[in-house]
């Protein structure tokens, strides 16, 4: 009995010792990375304003910049910056005078965005927006620049994958600026580059 038991002891120890010298896997997975992501294309300012309907100039291009950091999990997180006009109008103040508003907005977000499918994101974004408004008329050129901290953003976007580390997409996301209440919506072609 005694050798029986040092029998299945020895076998034991060089079982569990067979299983400690198996080599460790020489494929390295990167489980997580991050993406530059750059957009241009269509932006649309929903019109709230009381006057100057007809002489409002609504549509432009954008454009944006976003950096991911994207997990091996489906939620990323991100940081997003861009450059959008919202409108220009044109007022005649009398046969002689002209004024002209231009609006422009360069948000500064905090982005979350998740894979629903493969390729296909749902995003949201909180944070805050620079909005420059410049009057001229009259010979007179006025210029303001007001924060607002009540803006978010809400995005849903396809990106295809080209090779490893490049990719290209496209984006729709709707705005609202809470400081002045004016809501944009945009459709930007996107390239990105895995860092």
């Amino acid at each position: 009995m005694g050798r029986l038991k040092t029998g299945l002891t020895l076998v034991l120890i060089f079982f569990t010792m067979g299983l400690y010298s198996q080599t460790k896997d020489s494929v390295k997975v990167r489980l997580n990375h991050y993406t530059l992501t750059i957009g241009g294309g269509w932006t649309h300012y929903i019109n709230n304003l009381e006057n100057g309907d007809q002489d409002i100039q609504k549509d432009f291009a954008g454009v944006s910049f976003k950096f991911f950091w994207e997990p091996e999990y489906r939620l990323s997180l991100g940081l997003e910056t861009g450059y959008y006009e919202l409108f220009k109008v044109k007022y005649r103040v009398n046969p002689d005078t002209t004024a002209r508003i231009d609006r422009t907005v360069i948000p500064l977000l905090l982005l979350v965005r998740m894979r629903i499918v493969d390729h296909v994101y749902l995003g949201a974004g909180m944070g805050l927006a620079i909005i420059n408004t410049k009057v001229a008329g009259a010979g007179e050129k006025i210029t303001t620049r007001t924060t607002s901290f009540a803006n978010f953003e809400v995005s849903a976007a396809y990106i295809y994958p080209l090779s490893k580390h490049w990719l290209v997409g496209g984006e729709f996301k709707t705005f609202r600026f809470g400081g002045l209440n004016d809501w944009m919506y945009s459709l930007q072609a996107t390239c990105t580059v895995k860092l």
